[in-house]
């Protein structure tokens, strides 16, 4: 049986467990990290950041804790700075050993990794329509009368879809009345605004906590680099848990390079929007079934989804790695996902799809 990767990227080792010869150019459409690589000012002062590599770092990320509970207008002590959204997810996932969390498919694999390492039983909800991505609220809401947490992956990941704030809202009052916490991964809220985000919910719901990813936006995936937002109660349980120095020096000024550049956030955006709608227009054309994502990547379905696989490989031996569904539940693997990357790449892209339409 053909072992498929549990993530994107590494598609050194992706050609290795498929026995492929790897073409000379590969272009990795599976991972969706910036293609616009990172700000220009790490690289600027990259000579200043250099020294910083010998000196043990603010156990509590300072400054850029104080910076980013500025930026969403909470307290300093509502933040914990983690070695990517990664870490935290892991150690949010160990408050729940032994408790009912409800996880809505389909929806990064990771959550579902880190609380069966934790011990936690997860109940399963499945969205249907994965084009218009309305949440069933109704099944949804029965399951938390019995649960401890909802996640909820907003931007969705795998299909880019953004849930309407309001059913965010409905879930997490209905939470209060029947003691169920809610963790929303706002992993791609860069994508969009900060106008649909939970992060405002933090502060008037105790049931709430927010994570969010510095590495998608500012191309820093190497760096590792993320934040949550909870309870200042919930912060420090979580804390007292976590590695002493778990943020590295370079990681803490990056980041606070990073959240000064808006202009850098919105030209991604920009480039990104225009690329995306492109890769839109193209894939009907073959009348593909297209997700209405609001992030940098954004997932189809083939007309025929029987060929779904042989289309991957076929884009594997042209040197295109796309992102298969297999293991995300509620696609079954008839599902292809594509980052958003930059023309080069995106034009091998529709060249190779199309020679597999002649």
């Amino acid at each position: 049986m053909l072992q498929f990767p549990s993530h994107g990227a590494n598609y050194e080792q992706l050609y290795k467990n498929f026995k492929l010869d790897m073409p000379e150019i590969v272009y990795d459409l599976s991972e969706n990290v910036n293609f616009l690589g990172y700000p220009k000012q790490i690289e600027n002062l990259w000579q200043q950041l250099l020294p910083k590599i010998t000196a043990y770092p603010n156990p509590l990320a300072e400054p850029l804790r104080t910076i980013i509970a500025e930026k969403h207008k909470v307290s300093p002590e509502c933040i914990l700075v983690g070695n990517g959204g990664a870490e935290l997810l892991t150690f949010y996932a160990q408050l729940y050993k032994g408790k009912k969390v409800i996880l809505v498919h389909p929806t990064f694999s990771e959550y579902k990794m880190t609380l069966e390492a934790a011990g936690a039983e997860i109940v399963n909800v499945t969205v249907n329509d994965l084009v218009n991505y309305e949440l069933p609220l109704d099944e949804i809401k029965c399951h938390m009368k019995a649960a401890d947490c909802l996640y909820l992956c907003n931007p969705n990941n795998p299909t880019g879809a953004l849930i309407q704030k309001n059913a965010i809202l409905e879930l997490i009052e209905h939470g209060e009345s029947v003691v169920c916490s809610l963790l929303i991964d706002e992993a791609f809220m860069d994508w969009t605004g900060e106008e649909h985000s939970a992060i405002e919910f933090v502060t008037s719901h105790e049931n709430v906590t927010v994570v969010r990813s510095m590495t998608k936006m500012y191309g820093i995936a190497g760096i590792r680099l993320g934040y949550l937002i909870g309870r200042p109660d919930l912060v420090s349980t979580l804390r007292n848990r976590l590695p002493h120095w778990n943020v590295n020096n370079l990681a803490i000024s990056i980041g606070i390079e990073c959240l000064k550049d808006e202009e850098f956030r919105l030209r991604s955006i920009n480039e990104n929007l225009a690329i995306k709608n492109e890769i839109i227009h193209f894939l009907k054309s073959y009348h593909c079934t297209v997700t209405n994502s609001t992030a940098n990547f954004l997932c189809f379905q083939l007309q025929n989804p029987d060929e779904t696989e042989n289309v991957y490989f076929h884009c594997l031996r042209e040197g295109i790695v796309l992102r298969h569904t297999n293991n995300y539940e509620g696609m079954n693997g008839k599902w292809l996902r594509i980052g958003m990357k930059n023309r080069e790449a995106m034009d091998k892209f529709k060249e190779v799809l199309a020679d597999w339409h002649e």
